[in-house]
């Protein structure tokens, strides 16, 4: 189940009614001012707020006696590089069900709507790399939107064109789906939502869906 925390604005029109014989309606109210935009756009392809989290079922599309198993990913905390703050967005990167990675990245989402990274958390301890977008706001098919991997190493990461994910625990989603490093992993991002699809491993062997989560209103 997902659970949003929004800030809907309603609006509603009095109208006065009397006998006749009453006062003359006054001159009409000025109207408000247009709203001033967020900095933040109220929709994001990767929400980030400390304590947001997604759980994934995994299983293998090679073996289908191979028993699934469970990732998530998660918002550990927020830190800054520079002048910037970054989210700590905890990633579980699975070769097989008994090799899970962890990875922690450092994101932020900027005024557009996209997500850089800024670095990864190595040991309790900030590391920087040259700020990327790894997520955009308004990608274009087939363009590169390649980052620096911990070891300085460059991960290509190119995004193919939007399409309907796979059916989830939650649904089935329009995503922006990004492939890395020649194939081999591939992460399907939901507008609001974050990602809700992954494929690891050569060939996209396994298959992570989405079950469950958690994103609060975007800050």
């Amino acid at each position: 189940m997902r659970f949003y925390q929004t800030t809907i604005a309603l609006c509603a029109a009095l109208t006065a009614c009397g006998g006749g014989g009453g006062p003359a309606p006054g001159p009409a109210a000025t109207p408000p001012p247009t709203p001033v935009p967020t900095a933040t756009p109220q929709k994001l392809y990767q929400p980030l707020a400390v304590g947001d989290s997604w759980g994934y079922q995994c299983h293998n599309t090679k073996n289908q006696n191979e028993q699934p198993y469970a990732i998530a990913n998660t918002v550990l905390g927020k830190t800054t590089v520079g002048s910037t703050t970054v989210y700590e967005f905890s990633l579980q990167i699975p070769a097989s069900p008994t090799q899970i990675a962890t990875t922690v990245e450092l994101l932020a989402n900027d005024a557009n709507g996209n997500t850089s990274i800024y670095g990864y958390l190595v040991n309790g301890a900030v590391q920087t790399v040259t700020p990327s977008v790894i997520v955009s706001a308004t990608p274009v098919v087939n363009a590169y939107y390649d980052y620096l991997s911990a070891d300085g190493s460059t991960i290509t990461r190119q995004f193919v064109g939007f399409e309907p994910s796979n059916k989830t625990g939650l649904g089935i989603f329009t995503v922006a789906p990004y492939f890395e490093s020649a194939g081999t992993h591939n992460y399907g991002y939901a507008l609001g939502v974050g990602i809700v699809e992954e494929d690891h491993g050569p060939n996209f062997q396994y298959d992570c869906l989405v079950t469950s989560a958690t994103v609060t209103s975007i800050r």
